[in-house]
C-alpha cells in the first residue's frame, strides 16, 4: 500500500465521518457549522482529484519490454512473447479472423512465499498508435483452446512462488499501426482510478508493451 492509497483512505473515512457530523449539526441546528464542514469536504476532495489530475497528465508513458515483470503487490505478469497467424486450424475446421490473429504469450507469478493469490478483474487488451483498443477475441481464444486445451485467464490463482503461463488472442485489423498490450481491468468498483501517481488512474497513459 502506498502513501497515495493511506491518503484516499483517509478521505474517505474523513468524508463518512464528516457526513454524519453534518446531519447531526443539522439536527440541532448548528446551520454555520454544518455548512463549513461540507465546504471543507468537498475543498479537500476537489484538492485530491485535481492534484492526480495534474500528475497523471504530466507522467509520461512507461514502456516495458519483452520479458520484464510488471508487478502489483506480489503479483507479476510479463509478456514473454507474441505472433502473428492468419488462421488457427484445429481438428473441427480453421478459424480466421477478420484482419490477423495475434497471439500473446503472457507468464503470470505469486512472487508471496505464504498463501496462493490471484489479481481479481485483471485482463489484457491491446492498444494501438491511434488509440484504439481491442478485446481478446473470443473466437480466437476458443480456437486456440481446441489445440493448447483451456488456458488461465489473466485472474487465475497462482500458488505461492509459482508462476503459470498462457496465451491471449486478439483479432487486430491491418489497418492497426503499432499494438502494444496492455494491462487493463474490468472490476466494477476500482479505488486506483483515483489514487494519485497510481497506473491505474483514469487519466493516467498505461504502461504499455510494444509488439512490433
Amino acid at each position: 500500500m502506498s502513501l497515495f492509497d493511506l491518503l484516499l483512505i483517509l478521505l474517505v473515512l474523513g468524508t463518512a465521518v464528516g457526513v454524519v457530523v453534518s446531519v447531526a449539526a443539522l439536527f440541532v441546528r448548528r446551520w454555520k457549522f454544518a455548512c463549513w464542514l461540507v465546504v471543507s469536504l468537498v475543498a479537500a476532495w476537489i484538492v485530491y482529484l485535481g492534484a492526480g489530475t495534474v500528475v497523471a497528465v504530466l507522467t509520461p508513458q512507461r514502456t516495458i519490454p519483452i520479458g520484464e515483470d510488471r508487478c502489483f503487490d506480489e503479483m507479476c505478469f510479463a509478456v514473454t512473447g507474441f505472433r502473428r497467424t492468419q488462421a488457427i486450424e484445429t481438428a473441427r475446421g480453421v478459424t480466421k479472423p477478420q484482419g490477423s490473429f495475434l497471439i500473446v504469450d503472457v507468464r503470470i507469478s505469486n512472487r508471496s512465499l505464504g498463501r496462493a493469490q490471484r489479481e481479481n478483474g485483471r485482463k489484457g487488451v491491446l492498444i494501438d498508435q491511434a488509440g484504439q483498443i481491442y478485446e481478446e477475441s473470443q473466437l480466437g481464444m476458443q480456437a486456440l483452446a481446441g489445440v493448447d486445451g483451456q488456458l488461465p485467464g489473466l485472474d487465475a490463482r497462482v500458488g505461492p512462488g509459482e508462476s503459470l503461463a498462457t496465451k491471449l488472442v486478439f483479432d487486430v485489423p491491418a489497418g492497426a499501426i503499432h499494438p502494444a498490450f496492455v494491462l487493463s481491468s474490468d472490476l466494477a468498483i476500482n479505488p486506483s482510478r483515483i489514487v494519485i501517481a497510481d497506473e491505474g488512474h483514469f487519466l493516467h497513459k498505461p504502461t504499455i508493451v510494444p509488439l512490433d
